[in-house]
Formats: C-alpha cells, sequence, structure tokens
C-alpha cells in the first residue's frame, strides 16, 4: 500500500509527547504543509489505530497551503507509557491518487512531561584537522589557490553555449523556409534553458 518516497513532505511537529498527567497533551495537532503549485491528497494511517483518534483522517490541501488535523490520545494509561507509535501522513496527486510522498510522525507517553528526556544521542566534537599538511598554512594561501584555479569557464562550458545558440538560430517547425532541418519549439525552449545556465556559469567565472 505504501510506496517509495517521490517528493518530500513536510509536517509539523516531528514527534507528539502526551504526558499521563497532563491531560491537556492528550489533544495534539499536526501541520500539514503543501509547498508546491499544484493541490494534493492526505492520508493518515498509524501502527496502532485502537490508542488514537484522528479528526479528518484524509483530505487535501490547496497549492501552497496548509492543514490542521487535531489527534487525541484514546488510551493515557500506565500499561502504554514509554511506548512509541508512528503516524505516517501519505501524500497523493490530487487528481490520480497516485502516492508521491510519506512523512512518518512518532508518538510516545510519558508518565510526566516534566521528568521526560529526549534520549541522549552520542554526539563527539570533530577535531580540526591538519591543514598545514597541504601546504596552506594560512587563510591568504588557501584564497591563493582558489583564485588560481578559477580562471574562467572551461572548453566544455563555451561548447555548449555555441551549440544552444546555433540551435536557437535554426528555424522552426512551423517557420516556413526554404532549409530543410528544422527543429521543434520545445527543443527550442531547451536549448533557451540550457544556455541560460551556461551563459550564469561563464558569468561566475568573469
Amino acid at each position: 500500500m505504501m510506496t517509495e518516497c517521490k517528493v518530500p513532505v513536510f509536517v509539523s511537529p516531528q514527534s507528539l509527547t502526551f504526558s499521563l498527567e497532563d491531560k491537556s497533551s492528550h489533544r495534539q495537532i499536526i501541520t500539514l504543509f503543501n509547498p508546491y503549485d499544484f493541490p494534493v491528497r492526505f492520508k493518515v494511517f498509524c501502527t496502532c489505530t485502537k490508542k488514537y483518534t484522528v479528526v479528518e483522517p484524509e483530505g487535501s490541501i490547496n497549492a501552497s497551503s496548509r492543514v490542521d488535523i487535531v489527534v487525541r490520545h484514546n488510551a493515557p494509561a500506565p500499561a502504554f507509557c514509554d511506548i512509541r507509535d508512528k503516524f505516517r501522513i501519505q501524500m497523493q496527486y490530487y487528481t490520480t491518487k497516485k502516492v508521491i510522498g510519506h512523512k512518518d510522525v512518532e508518538t510516545i507517553l510519558v508518565r510526566s512531561s516534566d521528568n521526560f528526556e529526549l534520549p541522549a544521542e552520542n554526539f563527539k566534537q570533530l577535531l580540526r584537522s591538519d591543514i598545514s599538511n597541504d601546504n596552506y598554512d594560512n587563510e591568504s594561501e588557501i584564497r591563493q589557490h582558489f583564485n588560481t584555479n578559477t580562471t574562467g569557464p572551461n572548453f566544455t562550458t563555451l561548447l555548449m553555449a555555441g551549440v544552444c545558440i546555433c540551435g536557437l538560430l535554426l528555424p522552426s517547425s512551423e517557420d516556413s523556409d526554404i532549409l530543410n532541418f528544422r527543429i521543434s519549439f520545445h527543443l527550442k525552449l531547451a536549448l533557451a534553458f540550457v544556455l541560460g545556465m551556461t551563459t550564469i556559469t561563464i558569468l561566475q567565472h568573469q
């Protein structure tokens, strides 16, 4: 039923913490974001459906919009403390209902939110590398080395720009011309895009 993610799915928060003592935490909100320029559908799944209620577990989100869904914990009992569950937010194309991505939100019920701490993560400080071994004794030498290696655009970039210009000068398939060789309008759009990217690359090396 679930398929591989194809686009990022944005939700907030990334996890939910319910407190056994704090009844106000038994009802929480997950915000679903749609930053794309097309509408999407969503469905909410859960690893333990008996413990939770989701108001409107499926619906739609307009382009560049967001929606809030309410999650309620139905079984705030000591027996369910410290058990981690997951919600899966699945996104679909609005018209075809084809799955385009999903995001998991982890939940946990704790006895008291005051005493709850996230599991410790084993972070260690990175050691400073000895760049003197590469003959870079200070920042000025690094900058000098960088400048000597960025003298200008390479031959491939210039050649690609020339090919794009030649392609844009050729007649389109809709034009009447004595030349037999023509290119389509869509190909010209692609060439114009590539020419723009190569122009930016050339200007960055000036």
